[in-house]
């Protein structure tokens, strides 16, 4: 499905479009994408709230996201654009001016009583992270009463297992901002934080992330044990466009346009930085109210009436309420808004249900040998192995290992009534897979005839070799 530009967030939609002009290889769904994560980061940074007056009290304004995209396709230099064309001034105000001083103070209160505890430096984004890290950063912005963590994991597929114990931790912020430290952790004033602003913005290439090992496992159970009614995932499957010179330079010539242009933008959006703001809860309206009522009833009834889902579409469905809600509270915040509209939910639902459509899809996800079974089927002649380790959702380093995959193909395009056909070249071995003609059919039959026939001769041999 495709976001309906008339729906989206005005602000969202014009960064989004800047964005695209600056990088016209991007698409729509990744560009609002980036904004979405820009502007939650901001915003975390002031620890905005969010009140879903349904009895579970404040939650931050916070997203967690993953896109799904090639390899070259400028993802880190879109969110470098972003910040020069609309937060650079954000982000260099509360670094040289803002943080400093809410850290001095901070410090001083320490002092007094005599503790030797560190305070971390803010910092806008973390790359590299550990359980100790985070938790050593959320208790530096705890203590200066300022400041939210924003990370970016850049690909995924490495992490979900390097970083599970990561992931796990960053389940209980998502929802109510709650870190608490572990056991085993030595130091005597480690604390136990709430309310702490944490948005997650996860890289992952798709034909990595399903190569039918315990990578595409892990990913796998990550959704199902809580990521994916926390994730808005964004399924970009475009393939970038050939660029000549003249293309990269204009590419420059319009970003420097767009920079001069949104000076007044980049000041307005600085401005929202004040003390006043900081730790400011937005509730939903009463219309927003009815949008987050409707979004969660048609959720579980969609459940209701789709037996044997997968647990992640389950959970998405029966969740997603919450992560449009969250998304349309920083919409609200962007729009100086005292509470979040009815108008906030539907920008922000947009979003979310092409999320939803992009998670189901990934929970669809074919195994290996019955993705080559098809590829086979498409070509227009016999191929080596060597070829099939050119597929995309083929490890290029499975030299012996696509033997396998061959053997379980080979066995399905028999259950599919398929003709798999095999051939030797000076020792090298071809493949090709047809559907079955009138005459495959015909020889078929027979060969199935004629092995009932010699399965009923053995029986009556064997039956009379026991009378004797």
């Amino acid at each position: 499905m495709a976001l309906d530009r008339s729906k989206l967030n005005g602000l969202a939609l014009q960064m989004a479009d800047d964005l695209m002009r600056a990088r016209p290889n991007l698409p729509l769904s990744t560009s609002i994408g980036v904004a979405n994560y820009k502007m939650a980061s901001l915003a975390g940074q002031l620890g905005i709230q969010l009140d879903t007056r349904s009895g579970f009290g404040k939650t931050p304004a916070n997203i967690y996201q993953l896109l799904l995209i090639g390899s070259g396709s400028g993802k880190g230099a879109s969110q470098g654009l972003i910040d020069n064309f609309y937060f650079k001034d954000a982000w260099e105000y509360i670094d040289d001016v803002v943080y400093p001083k809410f850290r001095a103070k901070a410090v001083e209160v320490l002092e007094t009583t005599g503790s030797e505890r560190p305070i971390h430096n803010w910092v806008k984004e973390v790359a590299s992270v550990t359980e100790s890290g985070l938790l050593a950063m959320a208790e530096s912005y705890h203590l200066t009463k300022i400041g939210g963590l924003n990370l970016s994991i850049d690909e995924i597929g490495n992490s979900v297992i390097s970083k599970a114990e990561v992931f796990e931790m960053l389940l209980s912020p998502y929802d109510n901002g709650t870190y608490v430290p572990k056991a085993k952790r030595s130091d005597a004033e480690s604390m136990t934080i709430t309310n702490m602003n944490t948005c997650l913005f996860a890289f992952g290439n798709k034909e990595r992330l399903f190569e039918g090992d315990f990578v595409e496992q892990a990913f796998l159970k990550l959704l199902s044990e809580g990521y994916a009614r926390r994730l808005i995932v964004i399924d970009d499957e475009s393939i970038p466009a050939r660029r000549t010179p003249e293309d990269v330079v204009r590419e420059m010539e319009v970003s420097e346009k767009i920079i001069s242009d949104r000076k007044g933008i980049r000041e307005d959006i600085k401005s929202l930085i004040t003390k006043s703001n900081l730790g400011m809860t937005l509730p939903l309206s009463k219309e927003a109210v009815f949008e987050w009522a409707t979004i969660k009833s048609d959720g579980d009834n969609y459940i209701l009436d789709n037996k044997g889902l997968e647990q992640s579409v389950k959970s998405d469905m029966s969740e997603r309420c919450f992560k449009t809600a969250k998304l349309a509270c920083v919409y609200a915040f962007f729009d100086k808004d005292t509470e979040v509209s009815g108008k906030h939910m539907k920008q922000a639902f947009e979003v979310i249900k092409e999320s939803s459509a992009a998670i189901a899809g990934l929970v669809k996800i074919k195994p290996i040998q019955e993705r080559l079974l098809e590829s086979l089927l498409n070509e227009e002649k016999a191929v080596t192995s060597s070829h099939m380790l050119g597929y995309k959702y083929i490890n290029s380093t499975w030299t012996k290992k696509i033997n396998e995959y061959i053997d379980l193909a080979k066995e399905m395009s028999s259950e599919r009534d398929l003709i798999w056909k095999e051939s030797s070249r000076k020792g090298v071995s071809y493949y090709r897979v047809t559907e079955q003609t009138e005459e495959d059919k015909e020889e078929l039959d027979e060969i199935d005839k004629t092995e009932k026939q010699e399965t009923r001769k053995r029986t009556k041999a064997e039956q009379l070799a026991l009378l004797n």
